[in-house]
């Protein structure tokens, strides 16, 4: 089993009901598909860099699961004809640590001059 993220966005004017549901419907089909669920965050509503579907604003949810790729393949099938969901993305996370994210630094000294360029 691989470990994903997903986010969603869900439409700010759901009732909490109907978010709810959504978000039930959502840990069924993990669940159903023999996928853990790790956690899930609840972010509430935040404005949109950009509109979608003409909002500004939108209910962000985030899930980590253990899961198949085939269980990720039939989540992200869901959130596409569920309305109540105006974008979703989903990233396996690695399980080995990433590679070090530090800037390398070129070895020997600086170069004495800068480049100059080519007049013509």
């Amino acid at each position: 089993m691989r470990n994903y993220e997903t986010i969603f966005i869900l439409d700010p004017d759901l009732e909490e009901e109907q978010a709810q549901s959504t978000l039930e419907k959502i840990k069924g089909i993990i669940t159903q598909n023999n996928g853990e669920i790790i956690k899930v965050e609840d972010w509430g509503n935040r404005k949109l860099a950009y509109d979608i579907k003409k909002k500004t604003k939108g209910h962000y949810i985030l899930i980590h699961f253990a899961g198949s790729p085939a269980l990720l393949s039939e989540l992200e099938r869901n959130f596409r004809v569920m309305d109540a969901v105006l974008k979703f993305q989903s990233v396996r996370l690695d399980e080995a640590p990433a590679a070090s994210t530090q800037t390398s630094v070129p070895e020997g000294p600086p170069p004495d001059e800068p480049e100059e360029e080519e007049h013509e």
